[in-house]
């Protein structure tokens, strides 16, 4: 009889958890890889930068090589509900484009609010390689 009433506790405790309403897209960078990630504690984001190879080359040597192609994905992250004191990412804010070419650099958002063109480009270039040991 004990253990009914201890199965019916844990029962009405577990039904009564709260929900989480933020939606979490999954970005497919296609054949990209990573190249570093950020975040921004005052405005609650989470950014990774992507590349092709030309791309992560060029990061590693702190130059902009042309066909180096950049992907610039920002989300707003949120409180992580399984593990206490972890973030999670959540809504997708931005998505940014980046094709060095030759004679001129390309710069798109294909998703979220435009920003400062010149700033936003000189971001993008500046950001450091993540290394692995």
């Amino acid at each position: 009889m004990k253990m009914q009433y201890l199965l019916a506790g844990l029962l009405a405790l577990t039904a009564c958890k709260e929900t989480d309403t933020h939606t979490r897209i999954v970005f497919d960078p296609g054949d990209e890889q990573m190249i570093t990630s950020r975040v921004n504690k005052r405005q609650e984001t989470m950014s990774v930068l992507y590349g092709n190879p030309s791309a992560f080359n060029a990061a590693l040597k702190g130059d902009t090589l042309p066909g180096a192609n950049y992907t610039l994905v920002t989300w707003k992250y949120h409180d992580n509900p399984l593990f206490y004191g972890s973030t999670i990412n959540g809504e997708l804010l931005r998505v940014e484009r980046l094709e060095v070419g030759t004679t001129a650099i390309d710069y798109q958002v294909e998703q979220g609010t435009p920003q400062a063109r010149d700033e936003r480009v000189k971001y993008i270039l500046s950001m450091q390689p993540s290394m692995m040991p």
